[in-house]
């Protein structure tokens, strides 16, 4: 009697399994879908992605190879593409890109234009690239419009902020503040990493700036106080006899 009822209730469990599988099966099968095809999709962006930076480096050591050879034309197209791009190479191809117009044009401003594209704060390569541009400007901005497109990185205790200091020292020598220049320079020689080719630089220029002007002392002793216990009157002649 006993196995009649454990049949009976196995056959409901298979029933219901059947019901909920007929029910609900359907959502079974799109989980598998899902999960081998994110399986799929993941390969296919990492070989999509080596396949990119493969393709990326072979264009770069091509446009190199332009420059190099002084084809300065196929060399500025190779590596414009890269600097508009997404690729991770995109900056550095900036500053090649400049380096192309420069060389083959005397393109100043394009070469700017190319490395203000790379330009930050944030990373090695984009702040050497702002400070590549800020010498290429220098010649038509003030030394304080230069402190102004610097920004940052007049602040910052690193190899970049020295250079940048370095320049804004050299513009303020241009406009003949030697004030500024003197204590700009004075500080390269003392700060924390500051480059050793900067500190020679700067110890070159404060051999080379003029003289600090010496405070005119003349006429500045004062005269002797008058004998007011002989209550004689000062007089500017001869004293009689």
């Amino acid at each position: 009697m006993a196995d009649i009822f454990e049949e009976v209730e196995e056959g409901l469990r298979q029933d219901r399994a059947a019901r909920l599988w007929k029910k609900y099966g359907v959502f079974a099968y799109i989980a598998a879908a899902l999960l081998i095809g994110g399986v799929a999709l993941n390969e296919y962006l990492q070989h999509r992605t080596a396949q990119t930076v493969e393709e990326s480096a072979s264009q770069f050591e091509a446009a190199r190879t332009s420059l190099e050879e002084q084809n300065y034309q196929a060399a500025a197209e190779n590596f414009s593409e890269l600097a508009n791009s997404e690729a991770r190479i995109a900056p550095l191809a900036s500053n090649y890109l400049a380096e192309a117009r420069l060389q083959g044009s005397a393109d100043l401003a394009g070469a700017i234009a190319a490395l203000e594209q790379a330009a930050n704060t944030e990373t090695p390569i984009g702040k050497l690239s702002l400070i590549k541009a800020a010498y290429l400007k220098s010649n038509a901005m003030t030394r304080a419009e230069t402190e102004e497109y610097l920004g940052p990185l007049m602040d910052e205790e690193s190899q970049f902020g020295a250079l940048a200091m370095e320049l804004v020292a050299a513009k303020a020598v241009a406009e003949e503040d030697y004030e500024y220049a003197r204590t700009a320079f004075n500080d390269l020689r003392f700060l924390a990493n500051v480059p050793q080719g900067v500190q020679q630089r700067a110890r070159y220029a404060l051999n080379t700036l003029p003289a600090a002007e010496e405070a005119d002392t003349s006429g500045t002793e004062a005269a002797e106080p008058a004998d007011i216990e002989s209550g004689a009157p000062a007089t500017d002649g001869e004293q009689p006899e």
